[in-house]
């Protein structure tokens, strides 16, 4: 721990950053053949199990940690949904403009309304707050809660259908085309952060906590299982419709990918204090500026550059984005404080 903040989760939020920003720029600029080959399945993959998971997990288990009250979690909350619906507005300015302006047709309200990772984590630090009113610190009910969620999506029926123009579902569930991380089953990952808090600090021991050769046991047993089960998170993350609406067997294999990494990022961070691995923390500790500020400027500039750009351009895009994005959240973090 440093100043309060903890080394490892900011490391882990960076690492999980710089693997959407990847995946943003291929999805975004790549050319297709490159998007359908191998290096944009890679990229998928990079994006998919590294990124999101971990950063839901990150929060539920911090939501545990901080235990704010349930005026704060509420309020934030709303902030979140409220500054996911204006990022959507401030990474499609130029589109929004040719449309109010007539240069172009098209409806407002999906662009203005898109779901996006800022809009499920308002969503759920709210449905936290009212989960922690109920269940208090109950390991067991949150466990049973995971396991309920991830099978809601083989019990509700499909809506995409009957409601096609719905603005409100997509944010909640169903397998809209455009539907990025809906409430169902995304918020399994938060559960799985608040519920692995409670259990470390209600069953496990502090020897347990701090024994060097069970933390080797463990990672080593994990990074085995991980190994063998990567042909099918792989070919979950690469395809689009399974990823964003995955079940309980892609969601067993994101825990015990997060499980490994967290073991092992905590081997780094306690071994290695690096310019790399300060940058990595410095990103994650201002994760949402990061986020915000990178997804404005990919955003736009996709509006030019959308599916024109080769291998060498890629790589040209990824450091002058990155560069950009990091300038600009030090400059804002100079500003804030």
């Amino acid at each position: 721990m440093s100043n309060g903040r903890s080394r490892t989760a900011d490391f882990l939020k960076g690492v999980a950053l710089i693997a959407m920003v990847q995946l943003v720029l291929v999805e975004y600029f790549a050319k297709a053949p490159i998007l359908d080959g191998l290096l944009g399945k890679i990229s998928l993959f990079i994006g998919g199990p590294p990124a999101a998971p971990m950063f839901l997990a990150i929060m539920g288990y911090y939501i545990a940690h901080q235990g704010h009250t349930f005026k704060y979690d509420v309020i934030r909350g709303l902030k979140l949904i409220l500054l996911g619906v204006l990022l959507n507005m401030a990474r499609n300015a130029y589109t929004l403009f040719a449309i109010f302006s007539g240069k172009m047709t098209g409806n407002v309200l999906p662009v203005i309304f898109g779901t996006d990772i800022l809009i499920l984590a308002g969503i759920s630090l709210i449905a936290m707050a009212i989960l922690i009113k109920i269940l208090r610190g109950h390991v067991l009910a949150y466990l049973t809660l995971i396991i309920v969620f991830l099978l809601l999506q083989y019990i509700i029926p499909p809506v995409e259908k009957a409601m096609p123009t719905s603005v409100v579902l997509p944010f909640l569930y169903g397998k809209y085309p455009n539907a990025q991380f809906p409430f169902i089953p995304w918020f399994a990952y938060v559960l799985a952060g608040y519920t692995f808090y409670l259990f470390k600090k209600f069953f496990v021991a502090d020897q347990f906590k701090h024994s060097h050769t069970i933390k080797i046991i463990l990672g080593t047993l994990s990074g085995l299982l991980l190994i063998i089960t990567l042909p099918f998170g792989y070919g979950v993350s690469v395809n689009h419709t399974l990823f964003y609406h995955h079940g309980i067997l892609f969601f067993t294999f994101c825990a015990n990918y997060l499980f490994w990494w967290l073991l092992s990022a905590r081997a780094i961070v306690s071994r290695v204090d690096s310019r790399l691995t300060g940058y990595f923390e410095y990103i994650g500790k201002n994760v949402t500026a990061f986020y915000v500020i990178f997804m404005i400027l990919a955003g736009n500039l996709a509006v030019f550059y959308q599916k024109k750009l080769d291998y060498l351009l890629l790589f040209i895009g990824f450091v002058v984005l990155l560069t950009a994005t990091s300038v600009l959240v030090r400059v804002w973090d100079r500003i804030r404080n």
